[in-house]
């Protein structure tokens, strides 16, 4: 069915050129609403796959008015974020997105949702609040304004793209960083490697993976998240100096836009990333819903 001719909740597996472009315009419209700056990662929506529900549109008339996506990034949870368009709201329709998803989500055994919504947008609080979840983080989102780079790198460390055999202390290195099981990290797998839109970076010292980077690369702009360090060997700087060696590398290739996320309570983390030249521009908190699966 032509979107033109649709009316109504309408789950997709996979999205068309079409509905990307239809997204990408209410985002705008609902961005410009609220001054937000919505978080809908965008590389993971164009590359979803097509033999699962992960994306609720809702049209009116042929007009997509509403859309949730779920982003589902280990087995235990699902994070979701979506918007309605400003002449669309109190109509019940991100209550329906939010149904639908809630529906497919406990189909898949997952025990968590987080509900992703910006600090400042008054009527995604209003949404959650009626939930009445728990809240579980924030995280602020940095912009780099002028890059500040060291003029030189330890000589012991070195610095490189990943390789087939880094996979199993990315998992590592993750799950250690991010308070998660080792068996939980999934998502480090031979098929990342082909991946054009992401990268991973290492950092060694006297032969041994010591810090990890992950980097996503998106309308020009170089995102960067996955930071980690093994803890016997963190509070040396060798974290500062993989992130700074990543950073010109991409300003080597061309590229001037940067920006990561940090959780609101890393005051630690928060230091090293305005030392090196990122700013916070916006902040999402995220509310905690057990699914009856669980």
């Amino acid at each position: 069915m032509r979107s033109s001719d649709r009316h109504g909740l309408y789950p997709a597996q996979g999205l068309t050129t079409r509905e990307l472009s239809e997204i990408e315009q209410l985002a705008q419209v609902c961005n410009a609403y609220e001054h937000l700056d919505l978080k809908l990662n965008w590389e993971t929506l164009k590359s979803r796959p097509t033999k699962l529900t992960n994306d609720f549109l809702y049209y009116d008339q042929g007009a997509l008015v509403g859309f949730l996506a779920i982003f589902s990034f280990n087995a235990k949870e699902a994070e979701l974020s979506g918007m309605v368009h400003p002449d669309h709201r109190r109509k019940g329709i991100f209550t329906q997105l939010y149904q639908a998803a809630f529906v497919e989500c406990e189909r898949r055994q997952l025990k968590v949702l987080l509900l992703i919504v910006e600090h400042i947008s008054k009527s995604g609080q209003g949404f959650a609040e009626k939930l009445q979840p728990r809240s579980d983080h924030s995280e602020y989102k940095m912009v780099m304004g002028e890059p500040r780079i060291p003029e030189s790198f330890s000589p012991q460390l070195h610095f490189r793209a990943i390789n087939r055999s880094d996979l199993p202390i990315l998992s590592r290195i993750t799950a250690l960083a991010f308070n998660m099981l080792e068996s939980e990290v999934k998502w480090y797998t031979e098929a990342i490697l082909e991946d054009k839109q992401r990268q991973y970076f290492v950092v060694e010292l006297d032969n041994i993976v010591v810090g990890k980077l992950d980097v996503s690369i998106s309308n020009q702009t170089i995102f960067i998240y996955g930071f980690g360090v093994l803890p016997e060997y963190r509070g040396r700087g060798y974290g500062r100096q993989l992130l700074a060696w990543v950073i010109q590398h991409y300003l080597t290739e061309g590229y001037r836009s940067f920006a990561l996320e940090v959780a609101v309570e890393n005051e630690h983390a928060l230091g090293l990333y305005t030392s090196c030249g990122f700013a916070v521009t916006s902040r999402f908190d995220y509310y905690a819903i057990d699914l009856p699966s669980a």
